[in-house]
């Protein structure tokens, strides 16, 4: 290639880089499984707006369909998802925590449609110790069990 034809190579290559953007999505469904565990996420169905949380825990099932059950903080990890499992009164509660990272979806910069993805993640079972007492509670207040999951992340409607 000549000297004077470089330019208008470059050129033409920035311009090609610049058409062929990526589109991304965050995804909206999530399925989880490990041992003795099976996990399902649907965040903000869009055909009647609400979120579900379904989780089968050591032969245990716990259902949320409803945003104002299921608690989300952002972190750096990522977004934790957690439901009440268990309240004792005067004594504990019991939440189950998801670890949902950032994730994108959609059409990369080579145009390759990704609609899913898989991705490691852990569930955290945590007992709160919330005991009616008069003094201050001494010893472990919230202590977890840890559990690995693998999981898929995708897409199950994207709107137009």
């Amino acid at each position: 290639m000549s000297v004077k034809k470089m330019p208008v190579a470059i050129v033409g290559l920035l311009l090609g880089l610049g058409l062929a953007q990526a589109h991304a999505e965050a995804p909206n469904y999530y399925e989880c499984h490990g041992k003795d565990i099976s996990l399902k996420f649907y965040d903000h169905s869009y055909v009647n707006g609400t979120t579900l949380f379904n989780l089968n825990l050591d032969k245990k099932s716990y259902s949320v369909n409803d945003d104002a059950n299921i608690e989300t903080q952002a972190t750096v990890m990522g977004d934790v998802k957690s439901i009440t499992t268990k309240i004792l009164p005067d004594v504990s509660v019991k939440k189950a925590s998801f670890i949902i990272p950032t994730i994108n979806l959609g059409v990369n910069v080579a145009g390759d449609l990704i609609s899913n993805v898989n991705f490691k993640s852990k569930l955290i079972v945590t007992t709160i110790a919330t005991p009616f007492i008069s003094n201050v509670y001494i010893g472990v207040v919230n202590t977890s069990k840890y559990y690995d999951l693998s999981c898929k992340a995708s897409l199950v409607f994207i709107p137009l």
